[in-house]
């Protein structure tokens, strides 16, 4: 369940249209200090705007921990351009892509109760979306069940939109994501076989490796579709 923000109707389209035309780019980690001030200044806002009564779906017991709501680390959305899962070989700075979008965890009393969703709009980064309270309680059990990557830890979100799988990425600040560890959500745990409630470390390689495997079993019409960058 989720609330987009009044005036940016255009959020969905636009991530849309993002992924379609992912760009064959070397990754490189955008600066999160302008995504967290947009974030800071939309979490009163976006809280405010969950109707009463609606704040269980949103992970809250009532409306009075919304002050006591802040913001954790966030976990920036990638994704492997499509031309990438029908070739071999390829490290990943070059095959990874931001598509300029950052997933903050709303924490209260302990423990992630939903994400705030803030994105690159216009040139400019923008709150625009609440919600996901399912996922934010994943990565709420993810990072209490693995050590944390180190004194700087950063986040990543590997979302593969046209193969439908994702997995939580977490390196150091400074290191290569591709030393990282990512563990598979419940949607790749699915292509991968595994049971819902599995955490397991995936180096990058292996990643991609899932990832090219679940390729390969597309009709050749679909792997066509993938290839273009076509949204299924």
């Amino acid at each position: 369940m989720s609330i987009e923000q009044r005036g940016n109707p255009r959020f969905r389209a636009v991530i849309l249209a993002v992924v379609s035309l992912l760009v064959l780019s070397a990754y490189a980690a955008p600066d999160q200090g302008d995504a967290a001030r947009a974030a800071a200044a939309g979490l009163k806002p976006f809280l405010d705007s969950i109707p009463t009564g609606q704040e269980p779906a949103f992970g809250f017991a009532n409306r009075a921990e919304f002050n006591l709501a802040y913001l954790g680390l966030p976990y920036e959305v990638v994704s492997i351009h499509p031309r990438y899962l029908a070739a071999s070989g390829g490290g990943i700075e070059e095959v990874l892509t931001s598509i300029g979008q950052f997933r903050f965890p709303i924490l209260c009393n302990g423990k992630a109760c939903a994400l705030l969703t803030v994105a690159l709009v216009d040139g400019e980064w923008k709150a625009v979306e609440i919600g996901a309270a399912g996922l934010a309680a994943m990565f709420d059990r993810v990072e209490h069940s693995i050590p944390p990557p180190g004194k700087q830890p950063r986040n990543l979100l590997l979302r593969l939109y046209q193969l439908n799988i994702d997995f939580a990425g977490y390196y150091q600040e400074g290191q290569n994501p591709e030393d990282g560890r990512f563990v598979p959500l419940p949607s790749a745990l699915m292509a991968i076989g595994v049971g819902p409630e599995e955490i397991i470390l995936y180096s990058f390689s292996q990643v991609l490796k899932i990832a090219r495997d679940k390729f390969a079993l597309l009709s050749e019409s679909l792997r066509g579709d993938v290839k273009k960058g076509v949204i299924r």
